[in-house]
């Protein structure tokens, strides 16, 4: 059996794609989901988003059939009126980018509470969900890749690149995820602007975002981890490695993301996994691993486990240091991986089957 990993980096125009090839074997066991966002919310009362008291502003006229340059120049105005002028679009009868803005409420009314409006806490669950969201449910846009491997340098209108790739076709490459995400913060009135810049030397996109008096980067296009595994397709693994980091962390990350230009100084992390448990074989674990022990249990767990086959934590070894320019925890991984023993993916020093992120956080392969 033969497994690939897939680190997909968007780029603005481009995208840089590192494959490693792994060596897959073992029994099979059951169909373990991919994808693992975290509650989907039920609306408590009516769904209101704070949009809604923003003053209206009417979308100008058109009239009949849109050619493609119209229909992109109507949802750049889409955009601007709700991100860049903080308005509430109204749109006439049959205007042709409303199902844009429906779509976009409808994730927001399913995923977002009512309760969610007020306080830091609040801006932080939305901002969760949305990140969920737009990783777990919004596919990478390869083929617009290929094209552009194959010379097509005519890209910039497609729909991959704006809000309607994200919202209308469900496929998008960075320009279009991190606008996606300041177009949903806008809606739901969370100060978020798009960054631009660079990540493993090509050109990429992604956000800051305000929560309380700090901002943070998000990453939603690097959140998602591509892999193959034989003929099963290419499947994806949601991460949290650049959810509200800060400009250090992601700078001095391996191939480092680059700004174009400061905004907003993100000085902090948000310690987003101290508060995750991992729900294994019936017990609880948590998301920070601290010692080797902890770790060999984790995998112990997986293997008794029916379902769960992939695992996200926070590596936090005692003195363990640089984990932001060296793979510091491949021995102490490769040790773990011994503790199962018909696990479909196999450690090796030139086929690691995990995705490494910022902070010592893992993503680590075990079964399919």
């Amino acid at each position: 059996m033969r497994c690939r990993i897939f680190a997909a980096i968007a780029a603005v125009f481009s995208v840089t794609v590192a494959t490693v090839t792994l060596s897959g074997c073992g029994g099979v066991r059951g169909n373990t989901p991919d994808l693992a966002p975290h509650l989907i919310a039920q609306p408590d009362v009516a769904p209101v988003r704070p949009i809604d008291g923003k003053d209206g502003v009417m979308l100008s006229e058109y009239s009949g059939a849109l050619t493609p340059a119209q229909f992109r120049d109507r949802v750049n105005e889409l955009y601007a009126v709700v991100v860049f002028d903080g308005q509430r679009p109204i749109f006439a009868d049959g205007d042709p980018v409303k199902p844009i803005y429906d779509a976009a409420r409808a994730m927001l009314d399913r995923y977002i509470l009512n309760a969610w409006h007020d306080g830091d806490d609040g801006a932080y669950q939305k901002v969760h969900a949305m990140h969920d969201w737009l990783v777990s449910q919004i596919g990478y846009d390869f083929e617009l890749y290929d094209r552009f491997m194959s010379g097509d340098t005519d890209l910039a209108d497609d729909a991959a690149f704006h809000i309607d790739g994200v919202f209308l076709n469900g496929r998008a490459v960075c320009d279009g995820l991190s606008r996606a995400l300041n177009f949903l913060c806008a809606i739901e009135d969370i100060e978020s602007v798009r960054v631009t810049g660079s990540f493993s030397s090509a050109p990429h996109a992604w956000n800051k975002v305000r929560l309380g008096d700090n901002w943070y980067n998000v990453d939603v296009t690097s959140d998602a981890a591509y892999y193959s595994v034989g003929d099963g397709g290419l499947k994806k693994q949601i991460a949290h490695g650049y959810f509200l980091v800060a400009d250090d962390t992601i700078a001095e990350f391996e191939n480092g993301h680059v700004f174009t230009e400061p905004v907003y100084a993100a000085a902090i992390d948000y310690d987003y996994y101290s508060a995750q448990i991992l729900r294994i074989d019936g017990a609880t674990y948590s998301a920070v691993v601290k010692s080797q022990a902890e770790l060999n249990r984790l995998f112990e767990a997986v293997e008794s486990d029916g379902a769960v086959g992939k695992i996200e934590v926070k590596l936090d070894f005692p003195n363990k240091t640089q984990v932001n320019t060296v793979d510091m925890y491949a021995a102490e991984i490769a040790a773990a991986y011994k503790k199962t023993g018909d696990s479909d993916f196999v450690f090796s020093v030139d086929k690691k089957p995990y995705f490494r992120y910022p902070n010592g956080v893992y993503v680590l392969l075990i079964y399919k």
